[in-house]
């Protein structure tokens, strides 16, 4: 009996060394295409062990062996059968990253690579105003304010660009205006073809992406800044800003096509659960495609400017939000040869802007730096919405003429003498008649974090369907304060006071979607302006009617 076991032993051992063997065989042959049945020679090797043993060897260890070859068939399928679908994995893997593919979400075409990490989308955005003036006939004597605004039409925007994603971690966008405020676009010497035109080259931006809430942004870019900045153009609801946005953006760095660099930061549940936190800081120079502030002699206008939001509450659909904005003009730049005049001017239109003419304007100030503030608060609870923002200027006065004999302050002409201040503030409201609400950004690589956009109808308007998309009731209150020190007169140790005016605009309207793309604006502006020097305060006043309707379309 032990020799019978030393033998058995052994033919078992022998039988695991011709099986490893045959497998290494059958590997080698496997990869050369062919196939020299890897089952028969283990079964005859088998075979040759059971006859090496002796007749004694017993039927229980016949079975043993007959198991183990049939757990080593097996491994060798399992093997086959991982290889096979390794290749089929691998190759569907090729397949899908040399695949593209286009979608249409929300109306825009996008391509996309198979693995997602290339995309380019079409944007395209339309909006085209007519305006319609009413104003006072009679006005006092030595009136010089405007007294026969121009109605007509104006494409207000006309926007055509790329945007999408570089290897996942990089983002994109390239817009061209052919449109503008109060005509066409201005090319690349900076005068507009026709009136006052906005710059050509709109926007053109790349942004790092790659770490979590973050993005950094760099070229020509359009900053987050203040409440009704972080709205898309096509979100608005009103055709235009409140003035008070429409001032900060154009002095403090924050209007379209600024060069500049941004970083952003956006978390949700930062804090607590349902907060949502955002700060965004930018340093940005003058507008493209214009040469001004950017003379001989003198630096290239130039601001810092930042925002943080605080989403203090949700429930999914509602939510309210907090926001603070500042800024600070580094220096206004030169608006001439060998270091010419530095001005900040103050000024906007009555909120349209089919007539270029602005009503209230504090003029050029002399004065190389100023800084501003902004708080803000907003929030929609199911479809309705009501925010409102207040905001103050402050610009930091050159001496002039005036000399440190008259007044210790002015050692140069360049010297600080005095801050004149200025202030506004805004309060708005919007009742979703069909019940949609507006849709809250927390996050975004633009200038929409942290803000809220347009609704998206539930049923789109159509004859067939019987439905007619979305309306939204709209009403806003605007004040803005241009006015500064008006009884102070000029003498030979201080400069005057500002008697920029003051503009009072109560703005009712009805906006209706046909579908996410479609829609059209009526807006109703009620002005009230204040104007006139130190003697006359209200000299240039006057009331005036402005009746809007914008046509856009935009993906």
């Amino acid at each position: 009996m032990g020799k019978f076991g030393l033998m058995a032993g052994t033919a078992a051992i022998a039988l695991l060394t011709a099986a490893g063997a045959q497998a290494a065989v059958a590997n080698n042959d496997a990869a050369a295409g062919k196939d020299n049945g890897a089952a028969t020679v283990i079964e005859a090797r088998v075979q040759m062990a059971q006859n090496a043993m002796p007749s004694q060897s017993s039927s229980s260890s016949t079975a043993d062996l007959e198991a183990r070859v049939r757990a080593l068939e097996e491994s060798l399928a399992a093997r086959d059968e991982r290889a096979q679908t390794d290749r089929t994995r691998l190759s569907t893997l090729e397949q899908q990253y040399n695949y593209a593919s286009w979608t249409f979400d929300n109306g825009r075409p996008v391509i996309a690579t198979g693995d997602g990490r290339f995309t380019m989308g079409v944007r395209v955005r339309f909006q085209s105003d007519f305006a319609a003036f009413s104003q006072d006939s009679a006005h006092p004597a030595g009136f010089a304010g405007p007294s026969d605004l121009s109605s007509g039409a104006v494409v207000r925007r006309a926007y055509f660009g790329v945007e999408g994603k570089a290897y996942s971690d990089f983002a994109y966008e390239f817009r061209l205006n052919a449109g503008g405020s109060n005509g066409g676009s201005a090319g690349a010497s900076g005068v507009p073809t026709a009136g006052e035109g906005d710059p050509l080259l709109n926007k053109a931006v790349v942004s790092y992406t790659g770490l979590p809430g973050w993005h950094f942004n760099v070229g020509i870019i359009e900053p987050a800044f203040m409440f009704e900045g972080t709205t898309s153009s096509a979100s608005l609801m009103f055709l235009e800003r409140p003035e008070i946005d429409n001032i900060a953006a154009d002095v403090f760095g924050a209007g379209d096509s600024r060069r500049g660099i941004e970083i952003g930061w956006a978390k949700t549940d930062a804090l607590w659960a349902g907060d949502n936190l955002t700060a965004t800081a930018t340093f940005s120079g003058q507008k493209t495609g214009s040469a001004a502030n950017h003379g001989n002699g003198g630096d290239e206008n130039t601001q810092v400017l930042g925002r943080i939001t605080e989403r203090l509450w949700t429930n999914g659909l509602s939510n309210i939000q907090i926001g603070v904005s500042g800024a600070k003009v580094l220096n206004s730049g030169s608006n001439g040869v060998n270091g010419g005049s530095q001005t900040i001017n103050l000024q906007d239109r009555p909120e349209v802007r089919v007539d270029g003419t602005r009503l209230i304007s504090t003029g050029g100030i002399a004065a190389k730096t100023a800084d501003m503030f902004a708080v803000d608060l907003g929030g929609n609870i199911d479809n309705f919405f009501l925010g409102g923002e207040y905001a103050q200027f402050t610009l930091d006065r050159q001496c002039g003429a005036i000399t440190a004999a008259a007044n210790a302050a002015c050692a140069s002409s360049t010297s600080v003498i005095d801050h004149p201040t200025f202030s506004g503030w805004y309060a708005e409201a919007s009742w979703i008649l069909t019940g949609e609400t507006k849709a809250y950004s927390p996050s975004a690589i633009n200038n929409e974090v942290g803000g809220f956009n347009m609704p998206v109808p539930s049923r789109p308007f159509s004859f067939s369907g019987d439905s007619w998309g979305a309306f939204e009731l709209v009403a806003r209150y605007s004040n803005t304060d241009l006015n500064w020190h008006t009884g102070q007169l000029a003498t030979t140790s201080q400069l005057a006071g500002v008697l920029g005016g003051e503009e009072r605009v109560i703005a009712l309207g009805l906006n209706w979607y046909l579908n996410r793309n479609v829609r059209i604006m009526i807006d109703d502006n009620i002005i009230k302006v204040k104007k006139g020097t130190a003697a006359l305060p209200n000299r240039d006043g006057q009331d005036i009617n402005v009746v809007g309707i914008r046509l856009q379309f935009a993906n």
